[in-house]
């Protein structure tokens, strides 16, 4: 018996030893995207992931945002930027930021609405008529408590919310002029509650993928559609592989900087303004400069062979009137209201 029990204990230690190290591999696994991306994880070192390409506006925009930092800071502060979602996923990537880790992450309300639900009602469907509305949003304190509040329930705080990205329309083989046409389509969505909504009210199948598969996805057939503003659907070359562009407008896509609250409180208190205060102008700049990229990619578009088409969106704004209460959104809306109206 006492031998038995020597062999039992040798193999539960033995057992305990491997445990922990799957675990000491699976948290270097986990970090190796990172690593192999060359980030640099100084205390004083942001590093921002977007999944947009380079020639995105908004990139650009981050461009403009790292070369003040550096220079205001006078090099204490060092921003080094990821596209194409090179760094990881956008979720993954923001459990790093609760976790303390410098790395800040392009993220719109969808994303967000995890931790604070009331930020789900921006990307809803028809809510915004339009950039400046949104805009008005905001800049306005009802936004500003919902940030405040993000902040000491997750541990995240935006930088500036003030990205904006565009309209968002559909884009799919066959043309679309009721919700009705898009019966039985599979539409990409991104993996959230109110985007996997918005899809179905507006007709279509969602089919959670992340952006950086959609090319592929709708060349092998995984999904049919997709919805997107104007220059993501030109920076993924979507023009190649789709034939219509429908002007739903149905979400006005904003985006700020989402960085770790812990990380920053770590910086001086000079650093930390400077680093809003870019993040805020210049996501103005990238705004006005996304709206112009936008309409002339449409037209860019057009000449590659796409049909770019303006409809009657009343019928899906009218089919989408009850997400905002399905998903528990009605007080949320009416906070926006109470700025808009």
């Amino acid at each position: 018996m006492r031998v038995a029990g020597l062999i039992d204990n040798l193999q539960v230690n033995k057992m305990k030893k491997w445990n922990c190290s799957v675990i000491r591999l699976t948290k270097i696994c986990c970090l190796l995207p990172l690593l192999s991306a060359g980030v640099c994880w100084g205390a004083e070192s942001l590093n921002v992931s977007t999944s947009l390409s380079p020639d995105d506006p908004v990139y650009k925009g981050l461009q403009s945002f790292k070369k003040n930092v550096e220079k205001r800071t006078n090099g204490d502060v060092k921003i080094k930027l990821f596209s194409s979602g090179q760094l990881g996923a956008d979720n993954e990537l923001l459990q790093h930021a609760q976790a303390g880790s410098n790395v800040g992450v392009v993220v719109d309300g969808a994303r967000l609405a995890q931790f604070v639900p009331e930020m789900a009602i921006i990307p809803a469907p028809f809510v915004f008529k339009d950039y400046a509305t949104l805009k008005k949003f905001i800049n306005s304190p009802v936004f500003a408590q919902w940030n405040d509040k993000m902040s000491k329930e997750s541990g995240l705080t935006a930088l500036s919310f003030n990205w904006y990205q565009g309209a968002r329309m559909l884009v799919t083989q066959k043309p679309v002029a009721t919700p009705a046409d898009l019966s039985g389509i599979r539409v990409r969505a991104l993996e959230a509650p109110v985007t996997i909504e918005t899809i179905k009210c507006m007709g279509g199948s969602p089919t959670p993928l992340s952006w950086s598969e959609i090319y592929s996805s709708i060349q092998t057939g995984v999904v049919d559609a997709a919805e997107a503003q104007p220059t993501a659907v030109y920076g993924s070359k979507l023009y190649e592989i789709t034939k219509n562009i429908t002007k739903t407008n149905h979400i006005h896509l904003m985006t700020g900087i989402v960085v770790s609250q812990k990380w920053l409180s770590t910086l001086s208190q000079e650093n930390q303004s400077i680093l809003k205060e870019e993040a805020a102008k210049n996501g103005d700049l990238a705004s006005e400069n996304t709206i112009a990229a936008g309409d002339k990619m449409l037209d860019e578009m057009a000449a590659k062979g796409m049909t770019i088409s303006t409809v009657d969106v009343k019928p899906f704004a009218d089919a989408c009137l009850y997400v905002p209460e399905k998903l528990g959104l009605s007080e949320a809306k009416k906070q926006v209201e109470s700025v808009i109206n």
